[in-house]
């Protein structure tokens, strides 16, 4: 069984998360929660509290995050033909970032699902958001981004951008080779490098990677620029047509850089794809 939690604010951007995420699942044995953190909208005082006024609001807010969660779920079960029975509704007093690493230990998640609102098409725009908090967090669990109003595509092409000096968490590669099996995915590990400049010790992790996805066909492609990483990777992405990006994320590697950068201005403001960023460690729910 699959858990996994989709963050909502009731726009379209969230309910486009949604859709996707229930198309790249539907054929596997997996639970949806949608969850709306309604505590967002409850302003604290500078020490944390809660003063009278905004207190009073909580049980509106409540209802309202109700009756639209309702509705959410309403439109996703007509829209899918999912059963009623593969989703759980949330409506969480608590604010996103101190309500998702909780839910993700109660609920035994294994994927947690934000869209980005007002999101550009650019890796540039995610900086600052709930997104990215969430990801600083060090979230024990993969994490996936879908930018924009997304159309699903079956990610057929999926990139795997590593700089291959740590090891991987092959726990956390569960979720991608169970997504790559069901769409028969070709995986093309992106290293932001030269051939000739590899070490013995990242050749010895991206053979341990391939080995790792047994029947799943993955190859090796070098971009190597004199862009910024982010922007060398993007525009493989764009070049490539790769259908959806991943990366593992240790703190101050790849990753941690691509969300620091000044990024990809180049980069069609039109291109959209799903990130999926996977911890150095991981919980195993995928039983």
């Amino acid at each position: 069984m699959i858990n996994i939690l989709i963050a909502t604010d009731f726009s379209r951007e969230a309910y486009c998360a949604l859709y996707y995420t229930t198309r790249l699942f539907k054929h596997q044995v997996s639970k949806f929660h949608i969850v709306n953190f309604y505590g967002n909208k409850i302003h604290n005082t500078i020490y944390s509290l809660i003063n009278e006024e905004e207190s009073l609001k909580i049980p509106e807010l409540k209802k309202e995050s109700e009756i639209d969660s309702r509705e959410t779920l309403y439109h996703i079960i007509r829209d899918t033909g999912i059963e009623r029975d593969r989703f759980e509704i949330i409506c969480s007093e608590k604010k996103l970032p101190n309500g998702i690493p909780e839910l993700v230990r109660t609920k035994e998640i294994d994927l947690v699902v934000m869209g980005t609102k007002n999101h550009g098409g650019t890796l540039k725009t995610i900086t600052g958001t709930n997104t990215t908090r969430i990801i600083d967090g060090a979230l024990p669990v993969p994490l996936m981004i879908i930018p924009r109003e997304l159309d699903f595509q079956p990610p057929i092409h999926i990139g795997f951008a590593s700089e291959l000096i740590f090891e991987f968490n092959f726990e956390a590669l569960k979720l991608l080779k169970s997504i790559a099996k069901t769409f028969k995915s070709n995986i093309t590990l992106i290293h932001d490098g030269r051939e000739t400049e590899m070490s013995q010790r990242q050749w010895k992790n991206y053979n341990a990677f391939k080995n790792f996805f047994e029947d799943v066909k993955v190859d090796l492609k070098f971009s190597s620029t004199h862009f910024e990483v982010s922007r060398s990777i993007a525009d493989f992405v764009k070049n490539n047509h790769i259908e959806m990006l991943c990366m593992s994320y240790y703190k101050h590697s790849l990753p941690g850089k691509i969300f620091r950068e000044p990024v990809v201005e180049n980069l069609d403001r039109h291109l959209s794809f799903p990130f999926l960023i996977l911890p150095d460690k991981a919980v195993n729910n995928m039983n």
